[in-house]
């Protein structure tokens, strides 16, 4: 949950619109961190028509690997976040730190909720050496067994 509501957040920015006060003056009015906030909030409702939005939106990795190249490329945060409307800029920070980290596989959407703690282990195919390892084994048992039958 954000720490300005909606209806606050349009509030300073339609006022700092209307030209009565500047950022710097809405920032001691209101008691706001900084007017970064004033200037974020300002650009995502020039851009989106809203602030803050309440359903979340999912990118892709393709989108995000896009905005990250556009960021490298020498464009800041902000502008990166203007261009492609991506609100709040710091999810541009999210990603590239995942992506330094992670790599691609970073930027892949994680499974949503809670592990579950037991159940059915996941049977996954085997790779073509662990498929010849298991037949060699099971060759190995059979032989073993015909020794075996052969020493009696």
């Amino acid at each position: 949950m954000s720490k300005y509501s909606y209806e606050f957040k349009l509030m300073v920015v339609k006022e700092w619109l209307s030209g009565a006060k500047g950022s710097t003056e809405l920032v001691q009015k209101y008691g706001i961190g900084s007017d970064y906030m004033i200037r974020e909030w300002r650009d995502e409702y020039f851009l989106t028509g809203s602030i803050g939005s309440t359903n979340h939106k999912t990118y892709t990795p393709e989108f995000k690997m896009q905005v990250i190249n556009y960021y490298l490329s020498g464009h800041s945060c902000s502008e990166t976040s203007r261009h492609f409307a991506v609100f709040p800029g710091t999810t541009i920070a999210n990603w590239l730190s995942a992506y330094r980290i992670f790599g691609y596989n970073g930027l892949k959407p994680k499974p949503k909720g809670r592990q579950p703690t037991m159940g059915r282990k996941r049977i996954r195919p085997l790779t073509p050496e662990q498929q010849e390892l298991a037949d060699l084994k099971q060759e190995n048992y059979q032989l073993s067994m015909e020794n075996a039958v052969l020493l009696w």
